[in-house]
């Protein structure tokens, strides 16, 4: 077993809460006569309890998460490929890059940063030159 803490802050004090109210559920079911229900609450009850005092959990451990504050922070890296036919088209590409950029309803052309533009009397979004 691994002894590092990847139990912390929030974390702890929610898993602390909820052993307090998985010991209650679980009293209340096996007074009530249902005992698979009162023995697994309470089984839940001290794992919770268990991870809450000794800041450790094996399922963090098992999928690499810590809730202590003290990890890295976590950044993901896309590989770009250099092949060209894995990659879209060159005419796609363009389309996208059109898609992306606000044009002139009434002209067609391109609306740059920083260029006034404004709605006409259809509200669409045209060069001030245009309206």
């Amino acid at each position: 077993m691994d002894d590092t803490k990847n139990v912390g802050g929030r974390d702890r004090l929610v898993r602390f809460l909820l052993a307090a109210v998985l010991s209650i559920v679980s009293v209340r079911w096996l007074r009530s006569g249902k005992r698979v229900r009162g023995l697994l609450a309470g089984v839940g009850a001290l794992g919770f309890g268990y991870n809450a005092t000794t800041g450790y959990c094996g399922v963090n451990d098992a999928l690499d998460v810590d809730t202590t504050g003290e990890s890295e922070e976590v950044s993901i890296e896309f590989d770009e490929s250099d092949d060209p036919t894995s990659g879209p088209s060159d005419e796609a590409e363009g389309k996208k890059k059109q898609r992306n950029q606000l044009t002139c309803a009434a002209c067609g052309d391109p609306i740059v940063p920083g260029q006034s533009r404004g709605p006409n009397a259809d509200d669409d979004i045209v060069h001030d030159g245009c309206a």
